[in-house]
């Protein structure tokens, strides 16, 4: 006789949940999602028939600590086995066919951009033709200009450094290489401080013989020996996961938090005249400008667009209602439209105006890494936020307290820690003494 616990249909859930993740987390481990393992049908031939094995071993011990008699719990794991075989392998052999045509195409090709015109750079490029469907030279730059040919090779000089970095927020570029020898050590200094901000792989092909370096740097680029300096926040998969989270956490948020939002803009239209939201140009993901949707906290007229003037503890600006909403923290919550925009994340760092000052000078002038923060999207809430670096920032000290807080998320992130974020965000900023 069954003993009482979950209903079969929860039991069954549970067992079904559990076995799924065990069979991704052990495909994950194999590299089965990587870009070149979902191309190789063969691979995932090989892979899956052990992770759904693991995966129905997961179930039937599952199943057997639920203790049901029921003949549905002794067939479930063999018809989960079955369908889930004939739907991954479905799906990998498509995934694969699909992925294949792509790369041949030249859309999954890598896009690179080479600083350095000369012998380095040459035969950098050369060796990289050998697999042209993977990668595409976007470019070469230099700063000297003057001395260097249009077309080296092929390969059309795009302009100096500064035009890279200011190109590279226009279009895609996924990896930036330099190709200097170590002795113009100085200049490749110089290099990377110029484009250290930009939203890409950050690697130096060079002469090795004498260079100290990590294991952990060396890495390659086609056929070509790099060492990895920078890379990329948030990509591929790690990417797709952000995504995803907020989207869905997003739409969540604004279903469930829609009648809030319709009181408080009808509060706001009681309270004074004007509009209900505030679209104010902010910095966003790669250092480019972006609308900012908060619900309008100022008198209409006395907003500052550009952030000349910050807000204020006591501003006369503020509207009756507006203090509220200031302290509250509920201001930011239209930012959830910019959210499914894809412009915001939920978690990230907090945008900025672009005049925003401390001390009478521009945030990227005060920190050297003010950019750096850009090369992931701006949140609603972040990790220098829940730390008590928000509000007005009158001093150098404040801004780059906050800004090494956004640094130190970007490279830690997880879902586990954006999550964390979320809860401290409830239980420290609501009615935070740093909110006015």
């Amino acid at each position: 006789m069954p003993q009482r616990g979950l209903p079969s249909g929860g039991s069954l859930f549970l067992a079904t949940v559990t076995a799924s993740f065990v069979s991704a987390a052990f495909l994950s481990r194999a590299d089965a999602y990587l870009l070149t393992s979902l191309c190789s049908l063969g691979k995932q031939l090989k892979l899956l028939p052990m992770a759904l094995l693991a995966g129905a071993g997961s179930m039937i011990v599952c199943l057997f600590f639920l203790r049901d008699d029921r003949p549905v719990f002794r067939e479930w794991p063999f018809l989960w086995l079955f369908c889930s075989a004939i739907l991954l392998i479905a799906s990998r052999c498509y995934l694969s066919h699909l992925l294949n045509r792509w790369s041949t195409s030249g859309r999954l090709a890598r896009r690179v951009a080479v600083i350095g015109a000369g012998e380095f750079s040459r035969e950098f490029i050369e060796r990289l033709r050998s697999e042209p469907n993977l990668y595409t030279v976007v470019g070469l730059y230099d700063d000297r200009l003057s001395r260097i040919p249009a077309v080296q090779d092929g390969v059309k000089v795009r302009g100096s450094v500064r035009d890279l970095l200011e190109r590279s927020r226009e279009e895609q570029v996924d990896q930036i290489v330099i190709a200097l020898p170590l002795s113009a050590m100085s200049r490749i200094s110089t290099i990377l401080e110029q484009v250290g901000s930009a939203v890409a792989d950050l690697c130096l092909t060079t002469d090795f013989v004498g260079f100290r370096y990590r294991s952990s740097q060396i890495s390659s680029v086609g056929p070509n020996p790099v060492v990895l300096i920078e890379e990329r926040p948030l990509k591929d998969w790690r990417a797709a996961k952000k995504l995803a989270f907020d989207i869905i956490i997003g739409s969540l948020m604004l279903v469930v938090l829609s009648p809030l939002l319709a009181l408080i803009a009808l509060a706001i239209r009681l309270d004074s005249p004007g509009p209900v939201l505030f679209r104010q140009p902010r910095l966003g993901f790669n250092n480019r400008l972006f609308t900012c949707y908060k619900f309008r906290t100022m008198h209409h007229g006395m907003t500052d667009l550009l952030g000349d003037r910050q807000a204020t503890r006591g501003d006369s600006r503020v509207t009756r209602i507006g203090k509220w909403l200031r302290a509250l923290s509920l201001d930011e919550l239209p930012q959830l439209l910019n959210v499914l925009k894809g412009n915001m994340s939920i978690v990230g760092p907090r945008p900025h105006p672009p005049n925003t000052k401390a001390e009478d000078k521009l945030f990227s002038d005060v920190v050297a890494k003010y950019a750096f923060r850009h090369r992931v999207k701006p949140g609603i809430t972040g990790w220098a936020q829940v730390n008590g670096w928000r509000g007005e920032t009158r001093t150098v000290e404040q801004i780059e307290n906050r800004v090494a807080c956004d640094l130190a998320y970007i490279e830690n992130w997880s879902i586990w820690f954006d999550l964390r974020i979320m809860v401290l965000t409830i239980t420290r900023e609501i009615l935070s003494r740093h909110a006015f």
